[in-house]
């Protein structure tokens, strides 16, 4: 069985659990990336205290959450060792959820991080902490959150018009097909049937310089993309959605999604986002609306 980008030195995933039930999903995707990669994983369960508590005394109270932290986490480490993977596991008590997912990518020097997208979790949607924007205009590392169904990667639809983030959703694919041996299909939207023969090239390119082959390849005319992935949703098991231009965690912890489709789908929604360098302009003046 081959492995991929055996080149680099191998990976850390972060895995941010804050849900039992979203568990075994998280733990599936953060594993079959980290054995295709031969790289570890990292399971932390983030234990909110709120912030009129002191972090000491929600310390005190930490035996009264311990026993479901370490079903949690056991449950964790026993879902990635069947991958063979080697794998940490730790709890994080914390006023600021998604800070301490930042700052553990960091300190770790974490290449990935896998997290969920729910509404029933404290890392959860429309809950964005003080100063948050900033701190997603700088990601430490890619990240890749994973929205209901379930976790089922045999038929994949990667939606595509390139850039950085479509660039991390084919990478994905690709290393989920290594595991799993997924049917991938690559999805394409233009305006009109004269753009047909221009979007066969692209996505015919596209796909041999990110070493996917032996794909499906599907155009939409009508120019609309949100219709078009739900149509063609109604196919396949999973769909990777890039970021938009604004920024898919910055979204996320505002309450939206990358597209408004993405609520409505009933399968599994992988949403990527491939971290980045912002110039010293973006710095100074950010980077606009």
């Amino acid at each position: 069985m081959s492995t991929e980008e055996t080149s680099r030195p191998a990976p850390t995933i972060l895995v941010a659990l804050a849900n039992p039930a979203h568990e075994k999903d998280l733990i599936t995707l953060a594993s079959a990336i980290a054995h295709r990669k031969r790289g570890d994983v990292l399971a932390i369960h983030i234990v909110q205290v709120p912030d009129q508590t002191p972090l000491e005394a929600g310390a005190e109270h930490l035996d009264r959450i311990a026993a479901e932290s370490r079903e949690l986490l056991a449950a964790a480490r026993a879902d990635a060792e069947t991958y063979g993977v080697p794998v940490t596991t730790r709890n994080v008590l914390s006023h600021h959820s998604f800070r301490s997912v930042f700052s553990t990518a960091r300190t770790h020097d974490v290449d990935l991080v896998v997290m969920g997208w729910s509404e029933d979790t404290h890392l959860s949607p429309g809950r964005a902490e003080r100063g948050i924007d900033d701190l997603t205009r700088d990601l430490p590392c890619d990240f890749l959150v994973l929205k209901g169904g379930g976790f089922d990667a045999s038929r994949i639809l990667v939606p595509t018009a390139g850039g950085p983030d479509s660039e991390l959703s084919a990478e994905i694919a690709r290393l989920l097909r290594a595991e799993y041996g997924s049917e991938i299909t690559l999805l394409h939207v233009v305006d009109g049937d004269e753009e047909v023969e221009r979007a066969r090239q692209f996505l015919t390119g596209w796909a041999t310089e990110r070493r996917l082959s032996s794909i499906e390849t599907r155009i939409e005319t009508s120019g609309d993309v949100e219709d078009a992935i739900r149509a063609a949703a109604s196919e396949h098991t999973m769909v990777i959605i890039g970021a938009t231009e604004r920024g898919l965690l910055t979204r996320l912890l505002h309450g939206s999604l990358a597209f408004d489709v993405v609520e409505s789908l009933e399968i599994s929604v992988l949403l990527t986002e491939r971290s980045r360098e912002r110039s010293l302009r973006e710095r100074v003046f950010g980077s606009g609306p």
